[in-house]
């Protein structure tokens, strides 16, 4: 199933990092090109947080994801690969994805978020 609406411009994209602590600048970047294509941006609130030293706590990175994912002005949900993705599978809602379908991008080992998405509720998630 794909999700009901796609991209328009002046929606919103939610940036998270579920595999490690974001570089500031970097992300800014991102923000700012995104910005410039007439999207808007929220970064997840632990976006930055380095609890375990490279990342965030699981419980952290989960609630950035499900942040995006209960917020109705997100369109889309965008955040890269990394081996701790893996650890926030059990923590998705799924439910609340099925209600409210949205796009979800990522790459590399953001795979495995990806595929818990599709498997759970059928909704189509983007690679690349």
């Amino acid at each position: 199933m794909k999700p009901v609406n796609l991209l328009k411009y002046g929606d919103a994209i939610g940036i998270i990092s579920p595999s490690w602590v974001a570089n500031r600048n970097d992300y800014e970047k991102y923000a700012k090109g995104i910005e410039s294509l007439g999207f808007r941006v929220k970064f997840g609130r632990n976006i930055y947080k380095d609890t375990y030293r490279y990342t965030a706590s699981t419980e952290e990175r989960a609630d950035d994801l499900n942040g995006m994912i209960y917020d109705d002005n997100i369109k889309m949900v965008f955040f890269g690969g990394g081996y701790g993705s893996v650890d926030l599978l059990p923590y998705i809602d799924y439910n609340k994805i099925k209600e409210n379908p949205k796009l979800f991008l990522s790459y590399s080992d953001g795979t495995s978020i990806l595929n818990a998405i599709y498997a759970q509720t059928g909704i189509m998630t983007y690679y690349g």
